[in-house]
């Protein structure tokens, strides 16, 4: 769900006496902390430098909800403005609409500036009424792994799975993707070789790629998600909000997106609208309908749980050890930022803006202990995992 490659930080509702003025220099050393940690991203910190120094163009940035006053919620307005109307100056600056070859030379702020302020209400307008939102499809990199490895004692049978946070439901859809493992010992292939979606990692210590090369996946005979505003592949505004959601220069975060939806868009998977953990018991029942009442239960949850608040995170795990009661095999898999999963241990080599890949395991109603996996980028870039389930 989230943009950030950091954990966000819960914002309480701003204080209605506090000045716009201290609201908005708050703003501005936000855009100014993002150009300094993003710095190699040419046209995002080019742009954020310059509205950490422009209070015109900051201030659009005041329209937004309660904890939604970041800078990647004014970017994504941004992008959503060029991607509807690729006729205005920014336009040319970005990849997702001119194009990585056709792109212009020199410094796009006069551009961006001059785009934003000719349409500074319709950019208030989203900022204001938005949220940031996203289904990064390379995460079916560490998930692809998490399933391989969670599922190893059970290898055939079949899968219900469950997506808390699933946006428009794409990973759900992982089988049907190709997913590239990069590790020392060389490249490893899993999914769907012909798939027009070509996802990849770089597989530091080679024990994802050994697990996914010993197992595979197992078949996913169910899939349905959960999520507070799910998105219709089928709604062009929706899905564009989507992709205006996504960093359009780090190279194939777009095609790859665009690609899924094209896979997706006549058949896509079904995503309950609801909070994760009160819609919980309704989409594992509606997955394992589709999958057989034997079916391996598996809940996942990517860059989702990040956004609960801490008791809430533990309702979650308390719902998810009650369904252990009702179905034989249930895993709960993890990639969320350190700290966020109830019984999960940070690992020692976790740091801010990692991703912790963590698994809890139910056979019988008898859990097989908490694990963490290891670390990973996330957006599945790379993953780092040093223990590997064996089959219990």
């Amino acid at each position: 769900m989230s943009m950030s490659t950091a954990s966000p930080v819960p914002e309480s509702a701003v204080p209605p006496s506090e000045p716009a003025q201290v609201r908005l220099a708050r703003i501005q050393r936000r855009f100014a902390e993002f150009a300094q940690e993003y710095a190699a991203l040419p046209l995002y910190s080019t742009i954020s430098r310059h509205v950490a120094e422009d209070d015109e163009t900051a201030s659009l940035l005041l329209s937004a909800r309660p904890g939604q006053a970041r800078p990647v919620l004014w970017l994504a307005a941004l992008h959503d403005l060029v991607l509807r109307r690729p006729d205005v100056p920014a336009a040319q600056w970005y990849p997702s609409v001119a194009g990585a070859g056709a792109l212009a030379h020199g410094d796009p702020w006069p551009d961006v500036r001059r785009t934003v302020l000719d349409h500074a209400d319709e950019i208030s307008d989203r900022i204001a009424t938005r949220a940031t939102q996203t289904n990064e499809v390379n995460r079916a990199v560490y998930v692809t792994v998490g399933l391989a490895a969670a599922t190893a004692d059970r290898p055939d049978t079949p899968l219900a799975l469950v997506e808390l946070g699933a946006s428009a439901g794409l990973l759900l859809a992982l089988d049907r993707y190709s997913v590239e493992l990069r590790s020392p010992d060389g490249p490893v292939q899993v999914g769907d070789p012909a798939s027009p979606v070509r996802c990849s990692g770089d597989d530091r210590t080679g024990v994802g790629a050994r697990i996914a090369a010993r197992t595979g996946l197992p078949p996913v005979h169910g899939r349905v998600g959960v999520d507070a505003a799910p998105v219709d592949l089928r709604d062009d505004e929706a899905v564009r909000w989507l992709e205006a959601c996504l960093w359009p220069e780090v190279p194939g975060r777009v095609e790859r997106f665009r690609s899924a939806r094209d896979l997706l868009r006549p058949d896509p998977p079904p995503v309950l609208a609801g909070d994760m953990v009160d819609g919980l018991a309704t989409a594992v029942d509606r997955a394992r309908r589709s999958a057989g009442a034997d079916a391996h239960v598996v809940v996942l949850s990517s860059w989702a749980m990040t956004y609960l608040a801490p008791d809430r995170r533990d309702d979650l795990a308390s719902a998810i050890e009650a369904l252990s009661r009702q179905a034989p095999d249930l895993t709960w898999l993890t990639a969320e930022p350190p700290g966020c999963v109830p019984g999960i241990e940070v690992p020692h080599d976790a740091v801010d803006g990692s991703t912790v890949l963590g698994v809890r395991r139910w056979r019988k109603a008898r859990e097989l202990g908490p694990l963490a996996l290891g670390t990973c980028h996330p957006h599945g870039s790379w993953l780092n995992l040093t223990l590997p389930l064996t089959p219990r």
